[in-house]
């Protein structure tokens, strides 16, 4: 008996020896976040949440989806968030207007969206009379559809816009038929050709010049929230590199389909456009500056911003980031 028992001791010492316990922290700071909803964009934060990595960095994100990027950088700056999830070009808008916010990490490089539409329209001109809905007037997307409109020799004007800036919403408009086309994410956009629609303009492609998702902070917020911002974004970096591990695939689309409440099949079919193909997220969450100033000259050039009221060197601040 005394031998089974010590042969147990030794088999398990052995195993912890092999998979050393991963050390939480008994009492993770809280943060409060601002996000859009909960598309596949957001996977780093589903994976991190779901994975342990935020509990590994000692921080609990308390997320709060508001419906659009706007909203997000209002309510940051307002106080209502330490850190918020927005796009590049809304939050350059913000800051050049006097938001007192800083861009303190990039989590999608790459636009995943795609125009999806009525089986029946296949270009610009099949538009002209019918609705679109888009995030709103002035967003970087909206730009990219009136540009790409534009350049088929259509005027954008021919074409009525309706806005709303959640994903799950345009596709609630497109399947009512409340909109003849729809600007939408994955899994959505999946889903929506699932059901008969067809791709009119694939984003991604299209408008690789600009970034999409940055995250944002205060710097009154950061002053006394420095270690807690390292640990979000740590653990957010590390659930990039998690998903973009093949070995993951499983698990990361189980995750995906479990957040975003679409079929596994969608979840399936999102994992092989962004692993496999678009490759959005940044890897440790690095600031492009190519993107940045690409979007500071588009908003120039369509009159949002002035080139006086904004210098990339005062929106972006990269302390906080994974080392």
């Amino acid at each position: 008996m005394r031998l089974m028992v010590c042969l147990a001791c030794a088999a398990a010492a052995a195993v912890l020896l092999c998979h050393p316990a991963v050390s939480y922290a008994a009492d993770p700071a809280s943060i409060e976040v601002g996000d859009v909803a909960p598309i596949a964009p957001n996977w780093p934060s589903f994976v991190a949440e779901d994975e342990g990595f935020y509990r590994k960095e000692g921080v609990a994100p308390k997320v709060t989806y508001v419906g659009n990027v706007a909203n997000t950088v209002q309510q940051l700056v307002g106080g209502s968030f330490g850190i918020a999830v927005s796009t590049f070009d809304t939050a350059i808008r913000a800051m050049a207007k006097g938001s007192d916010a800083v861009m303190i990490g990039a989590l999608v490089m790459k636009y995943p969206y795609s125009i999806m539409s009525d089986a029946d329209i296949k270009n610009p001109a099949d538009m002209k009379g019918k609705i679109v809905v888009l995030p709103f007037a002035k967003d970087l997307l909206t730009f990219v559809w009136n540009d790409w409109v534009k350049s088929h020799g259509v005027e954008p004007s021919s074409i009525d816009q309706i806005y709303d800036g959640a994903t799950p919403n345009r596709f609630a408009a497109l399947s009512a038929h409340r909109a003849q086309a729809a600007l939408l994410s994955q899994p959505f956009d999946f889903r929506a050709a699932a059901d008969g629609y067809h791709k009119l303009l694939d984003i991604g492609a299209y408008a690789k010049q600009y970034g999409f998702l940055v995250i944002l902070s205060t710097p009154a917020w950061l002053k006394t929230h420095g270690k807690e911002a390292r640990g979000y974004l740590a653990a957010l970096s590390d659930s990039v590199d998690w998903l973009y591990d093949e070995h993951n695939r499983d698990a990361a689309i189980k995750i995906l389909a479990a957040h975003t409440k679409l079929a596994p099949q969608y979840a399936t079919q999102t994992y092989g456009y962004y692993i496999k193909d678009l490759k959005p997220f940044s890897r440790h969450l690095q600031i492009a500056p190519g993107v940045v100033d690409n979007t500071i000259n588009t908003l120039i050039q369509v009159g949002d911003i002035k080139q006086s009221e904004i210098q990339r060197s005062k929106i972006i601040d990269t302390a906080y980031l994974p080392k």
